[in-house]
């Protein structure tokens, strides 16, 4: 049986192409004419943005599922609402709202914003959201992070849009299943992928990707040493194609995508942001730069690369891989084959890795 349909379901608004962890917008069904309402008039209104914080940021799951993810940290107040203000100097200064639970436990905080656009409100939000939640995990040693982001109706002051990590929501049942082929030269690799997969920062994912782009000569000098070695003439498989149209569904701009045919091209045009993240500040004609984490554009921006880069190495490396499981001489012969009825001679033992 089927399980029915919501009567007003989440709606995914960008980006077209929702790759799991990239920063994604949705909306309720029923909001949708109100979202195109408030872009075409383009008027300057005062937002609130309200951010939820927690320890981790659902990756798993459809949208109704991350939503209803339950926050978890140890930040209490001891009045709600309470008003504070984090003071950059001179006249700079954001005021925040922050409000708890029954509990006392921080519900969410939120922050006022000036803007045309309902997600450049969101855009703009990012920023000093982050930056008071920096130096309460300075002062106070807290983890904390913002699961989510929801930009309320200027009408009636429901949810409008949200803004999340977009979550997987694909599954897998296994059985009946004999075991797997763990493709040795590729288990780093591997690991770096679910490193990425796993993580809730963009930044941490791009330098994963980089990282997976990288180790492929590695891998490809290992495969012709061994492909020569067995007579295989079969050529190893070259960098992908990259469709334009596709990395516009990501979230790049069309100008961005312009001469972009390979997916070596496109690292090569992101090199700036893996310089950026990896060595922080970056010397460019004689003065200093750095990525401002805490800033909302440079967080939708790596959003962005990071998603469409963990895409592209993931697909090379695949390419690579099932090059090497199609010819069993390139992971060796006289395998022995574990059973149920063996498995005892298939255990982690301590000598094998200098432990005893």
């Amino acid at each position: 049986m089927v399980d029915a349909l919501p009567e007003d379901p989440n709606i995914l608004l960008s980006p077209k192409d929702p790759s799991i962890g990239a920063l994604g917008h949705f909306c309720k069904q029923s909001r949708l004419d109100e979202i195109r309402k408030i872009e075409a008039e383009r008027t300057s209104r005062v937002w609130e943005v309200r951010a939820f914080v927690s320890d981790t940021v659902p990756l798993v799951g459809d949208a109704a599922e991350a939503l209803a993810r339950p926050l978890h940290h140890k930040f209490f107040l001891n009045e709600s609402p309470l008003l504070i203000y984090l003071h950059r100097g001179g006249r700079n200064a954001v005021y925040y709202e922050l409000v708890g639970c029954e509990d006392r436990s921080l519900n969410y905080i939120a922050i006022r914003v000036e803007s045309r656009l309902p997600f450049n409100a969101l855009l703009l939000a990012r920023r000093p959201i982050n930056a008071l939640l920096d130096v309460l995990t300075r002062d106070q040693n807290l983890p904390l992070i913002i699961q989510r982001l929801d930009l309320l109706s200027p009408t009636d002051g429901g949810v409008l849009i949200t803004e999340m990590l977009i979550p997987d929501r694909h599954g897998v049942r296994f059985g009946p299943l004999g075991g797997i082929l763990q493709a040795v030269p590729f288990a780093s690799y591997d690991a770096l992928y679910r490193e990425a997969l796993t993580s809730s920062s963009p930044f941490y994912r791009l330098l994963c990707a980089w990282k997976m782009y990288e180790g492929r000569n590695a891998i490809r000098k290992l495969l012709v040493k061994r492909s020569q070695q067995l007579g295989i003439a079969e050529k190893l498989p070259s960098d992908p194609e990259i469709d334009q149209s596709e990395l516009v569904n990501l979230g790049f701009q069309k100008e961005f995508a312009v001469n972009i045919r390979t997916v070596g091209d496109l690292f090569a045009r992101l090199a700036d942001h893996r310089d950026a993240t990896a060595h922080f500040l970056i010397e460019r004609e004689g003065a200093e730069s750095h990525v401002y984490l805490a800033d909302g554009i440079h967080l939708r921006d790596y959003a962005i690369a990071a998603a469409a880069l963990l895409r592209y190495a993931h697909r090379l490396l695949e390419d690579l891989r099932l090059f090497y499981v199609k010819y069993p001489g390139l992971y060796g012969r006289g395998m022995m084959l574990p059973t149920t009825q063996n498995r005892d001679q298939f255990i982690v033992r301590a000598r094998d890795y200098d432990l005893e």
